[in-house]
């Protein structure tokens, strides 16, 4: 027959395995020790390197505020015992005692006498005429109630001397000043107080003694009388004119000895 034949298309059916005919005793069957073996994972192989573990990733905080840190325990004072009291006090003892043994070693050496003040300068030049140490003590020459507190306190040195100065307009003055050391600044006031007193008595100037010298010179009877206490010395001063009397109370006069006053200290360190 010719002419074209209809293209159709075979249906087939998948093939399917029977497992069914086949035998039991075929069947392959394990190793009796095999099927009873426990499974192991293979050992890692030595020229790979052991694997490393990532750390850990660290939270990151999905606020946009900084995390705040939390305060720990606050830490507890030490309580110091009393044998650490005791270690520490015996510490500052022997600093106090070696600081004041370097002290001793370094200090400048002093005199046992008080240290004088500065020096003032007084307005007059005053020239030394005559002066003299009382080695004899104070109350040898010294008068009244001011020779009985001498026999209670004796001083510890005394000077008197004689000074000359002028006036601008010419006029001569003689000037006597005592200085009186005392064993401290207490007993010195006690003299200074008794001597401002009247009718205490006083110690005699060069004058007075008529040492040598002093003959001629105008008497010295308090008529420009003043005195002071500077530390532990005491300082007497009278002045009088040469060539005229003297006032009682002149103002000059008191002026040119309360000015002498000033050279209490210097007379009292000069040389003996």
């Amino acid at each position: 027959m010719t002419g074209a034949q209809a293209n159709t298309q075979r249906e087939t059916t998948p093939l399917r395995r029977d497992n069914s005919l086949i035998r039991p005793d075929r069947a392959p069957v394990p190793p009796p020790d095999e099927a009873t073996r426990p499974a192991f994972a293979p050992p890692p192989r030595q020229d790979q390197p052991p694997a490393v573990q990532p750390p850990p990733q660290a939270h990151q905080p999905t606020s946009w505020q900084a995390p705040v840190a939390q305060p720990g325990p606050e830490p507890q004072p030490r309580r110091i015992t009393p044998t650490g009291w005791l270690l520490r006090g015996l510490g500052l003892v022997a600093v106090a005692v070696l600081s004041g043994l370097i002290w001793l070693m370094i200090k400048p050496d002093t005199d046992d006498e008080a240290a004088p003040p500065p020096a003032e300068v007084p307005r007059y030049q005053f020239v030394p005429i005559h002066r003299e140490e009382a080695f004899q003590g104070c109350q040898s020459v010294s008068t009244a109630k001011i020779k009985s507190f001498f026999q209670k306190q004796e001083c510890t040195h005394l000077t008197r001397a004689l000074y000359s100065t002028t006036l601008p307009d010419g006029t001569r003055v003689l000037t006597s000043l005592v200085t009186v050391l005392m064993p401290d600044a207490a007993t010195a006031q006690q003299l200074n107080d008794l001597t401002t007193k009247d009718g205490t008595g006083n110690i005699r100037d060069l004058v007075d003694d008529g040492r040598d010298g002093t003959k001629g010179m105008p008497a010295l009877d308090d008529d420009a009388y003043a005195s002071g206490r500077q530390e532990s010395l005491v300082v007497i001063g009278d002045s009088a004119y040469f060539d005229k009397n003297t006032p009682h109370k002149d103002p000059a006069l008191l002026d040119v000895t309360k000015e002498a006053l000033k050279l209490g200290w210097p007379q009292e360190k000069t040389p003996r």
